[in-house]
């Protein structure tokens, strides 16, 4: 998609914008008014589409475009911000907006890591779907072949993840040669037929006020050990199904100090003593209210003391998926690790009919047991 534009349009670095629900002439217009008059435009399938400037060099204008603003109640527009900073290389960015409003918005750098908007998991179900997001998605040649470059594939995700875009919402089709899917789609459900019960049939895995640190790799001994070390003893330990683990009262040590000491246990601080990196993978659990802490509402960013992320998954001393759990709060995550689940479960999604309920999984207990089941996790209750 890059590439086809910027040979189109040699010099200028452009977003390809598509509208429904207005007059094409409107949408048009409102990026005039805007200061980005069309290069191209048209009309096909149902969508207004444009090509336009991104930013406006000659007028010294390097405001980018406010799309809610053309996109009235009951319109829709997609964007492929293609060079949102050529520069420095930056890979695309994609925009949904609907009413006025930012639906959603990722950058094809971290598609993975982190979507954002009023509904991240917009696309979700069509992106697990093709193997763009998941487990499936996760390269992990670079661990075992010293040699792998992950960038040889980045453009063969990137041409799959345009049609997944364009296939999703109808969009007129760029020329595109798109290869054969690998690994072949997956089969997710956009949501759950019949959406899990309140906490699956099993009993709690965390307690209330207990905040809890598994460890894979190490066992009991060396966990409380370093625990004990760090300033935080257990009040309680135990071992079971490969897991070593501990657990605190949460009044009794800073959130933020264990929640850290789990990501830290998995990498380069702990190397010699456990036996080089990989050997440890941690999962940290909050049994702690929901934060009402402004800076961490709508964003996966670190909360205060007393608030960590309800869950954390860390190994080689980063945190590969976390999150808050609990009335909706799955959908401001980083990582996709348990994509396939949620989705599976009617937690997040284009449409979530459980939570025409609100009292549908608000203490978060379904997703607790969704994560103990996939990492085979005892309870420390």
């Amino acid at each position: 998609m890059t590439t086809w534009l910027h040979d189109t349009f040699p010099g200028h670095e452009v977003n390809l914008a598509f509208a429904r629900g207005l007059p094409a002439e409107t949408f048009f217009e409102g990026l005039r008014a805007q200061g980005r008059p069309p290069l191209a435009h048209g009309e096909a399938d149902g969508w207004a589409w444009a090509v336009h400037d991104m930013i406006d060099e000659e007028d010294d204008d390097y405001e980018l475009i406010d799309y809610d603003r053309v996109c009235p109640q009951g319109a829709e527009i997609a964007v492929f911000v293609t060079e949102p900073c050529s520069a420095k290389a930056h890979g695309p960015h994609f925009e949904y907006h609907r009413d006025g409003r930012t639906v959603l918005f990722f950058s094809f750098e971290d598609y993975r890591q982190q979507r954002v908007g009023d509904n991240p998991d917009h696309l979700s179900a069509e992106l697990f779907a093709a193997g763009l997001i998941g487990p499936a998605a996760e390269c992990e040649e670079w661990r075992t072949d010293d040699g792998h470059d992950c960038y040889e594939h980045t453009d063969d995700d990137e041409i799959r993840l345009v049609r997944t875009i364009a296939d999703a919402f109808g969009l007129p089709s760029p020329p595109l040669d798109a290869p054969p899917l690998d690994p072949p789609p997956l089969d997710a459900p956009a949501v759950a037929a019949e959406p899990a019960g309140a906490d699956g049939g099993a009993g709690p895995v965390v307690a209330p006020g207990t905040y809890a640190l598994y460890a894979r790799g190490i066992d009991m001994a060396e966990l409380a050990a370093v625990c004990a070390e760090a300033g935080y003893p257990a009040r309680t330990r135990g071992e079971s199904g490969g897991w070593a683990w501990v657990a605190w009262d949460a009044a009794t040590v800073p959130g933020d100090g264990v929640s850290d000491l789990a990501g830290f246990l998995t990498g380069f601080r702990y190397d010699e003593r456990f036996g080089g990196p990989d050997r440890v993978e941690t999962v940290f659990l909050s049994g702690t209210p929901a934060c009402d802490c402004p800076n961490g509402r709508d964003r996966a960013i670190q909360h205060c003391a007393d608030h960590p992320f309800h869950f954390v998954n860390s190994r080689g001393g980063f945190g590969r998926t976390y999150f808050n759990v609990g009335g909706g709060r799955e959908s401001r995550r980083h990582g996709d690790l348990l994509v396939g689940e949620l989705l599976a479960a009617g937690i997040i999604g284009r449409e979530t009919p459980a939570y025409d309920d609100p009292a549908f999984n608000a203490d978060g207990a379904l997703t607790l047991r969704i994560i103990a089941d996939h990492f085979g996790l005892p309870a420390t209750v």
